[in-house]
């Protein structure tokens, strides 16, 4: 399991929305990009941050969630953005789905990112995170 799908899970799991790591239909959290439908939907995506330590054996990745919600109001997708940045902020101590230890989860904005709107109208938001997780490899035991 990627770390990806396992904060596609964390979501799931904190009922932010459904992660259906089949592909079935029904889902509204995905993985790197949103699709077309439904409207209001998250996409769970891995970005660089800092050089890692290669003597250390935990990383730092950047883990972004973009939410996506319809356009008639925008204070619906504004709340489910606020939602998923409150609900991960200094979230951790915790095993993920997959066996990653998340030790630390912390937001790198003091709130949700208004991204505008997309092709279709919809408003889009971003929360980006600096998570701390243990990631022993064969180096760095």
């Amino acid at each position: 399991m990627t770390l990806t799908e396992e904060f596609a899970q964390l979501l799931h799991d904190l009922a932010l929305g459904v992660y259906k790591a089949d592909g079935t239909a029904g889902g509204t959290i995905y993985l790197t990009n949103l699709p077309q439908a439904p409207d209001a939907a998250l996409a769970v995506a891995r970005y660089g941050l800092a050089e890692p330590d290669s003597r250390l054996h935990y990383d730092e990745p950047g883990i972004q969630v973009r939410i996506r919600d319809a356009a008639a109001d925008v204070t619906v997708g504004e709340a489910r953005a606020q939602a998923v940045w409150d609900a991960l902020h200094g979230l951790g101590l915790r095993t993920l789905a997959g066996g990653t230890w998340l030790q630390l989860a912390i937001a790198q904005q003091g709130s949700p990112n208004y991204m505008g709107r997309d092709g279709n109208g919809r408003h889009e938001w971003t929360v980006n995170l600096r998570c701390e997780i243990e990631h022993p490899t064969p180096n760095r035991p």
